[in-house]
């Protein structure tokens, strides 16, 4: 099967089986949330279960004893990020232009990273209004906190994440961004 081909089919199964079919999928850029949107969700559930499978059946070794947390992180980060990677892949697929060389590749990137920083602001403001609805923490103590905590969760999601998010995040713009074309030529 040729690259073509196989494109045109992925297009079709997207627009009959999956986000394709949403409202104001054939625009570009509501399309591109919807892919990053989805490829987000994916994601976190491949991440959650792999933990999850990591915990009960990989090695016996003490350090994976936290792996359940980081599942169980994942699966209540779903919201946020599906979220945050639909805005994430609309405003940069508004951005940038179709004609420059890669423009999937380079879009699906940029709103890889603008994910996870939509994201950590997300939970920058849940955290600081737990902290701030605390009648015993002071506001620059909540800051602070909110802040740390963020900060660790920033840390810990880009080490564990980042290494297979951002080259999924190029090559999904990619596809979307070839299987645009493809459906148009058609």
């Amino acid at each position: 099967m040729n690259r073509t081909t196989a494109l045109s089919s992925l297009s079709r199964a997207c627009k009959r089986y999956g986000p394709g079919r949403l409202p104001k999928a054939d625009h570009r850029a509501i399309g591109a949330g919807y892919a990053g949107a989805a490829a987000a969700v994916g994601i976190a559930t491949v991440f959650a279960l792999g933990m999850f499978g990591l915990f009960y059946y990989g090695p016996p070794l003490e350090t994976w004893a936290i792996a359940p947390f980081w599942g169980l992180s994942a699966l209540v980060a779903i919201p946020i990020v599906l979220t945050t990677a639909f805005l994430a892949g609309a405003l940069t697929w508004n951005v940038v232009p179709a004609s420059i060389p890669y423009a999937g590749a380079v879009a699906g990137f940029l709103a890889t990273i603008l994910t996870y920083i939509a994201s950590l602001a997300v939970v920058f403001t849940i955290l600081f209004g737990v902290a701030a609805t605390d009648g015993a923490t002071s506001l620059s103590a909540g800051l602070t906190e909110a802040g740390t905590l963020t900060a660790l969760i920033g840390i810990f999601a880009v080490v564990l994440t980042a290494w297979f998010t951002l080259p999924l995040g190029c090559v999904c713009g990619e596809i979307y961004e070839r299987a645009r074309d493809t459906t148009s030529e058609s």
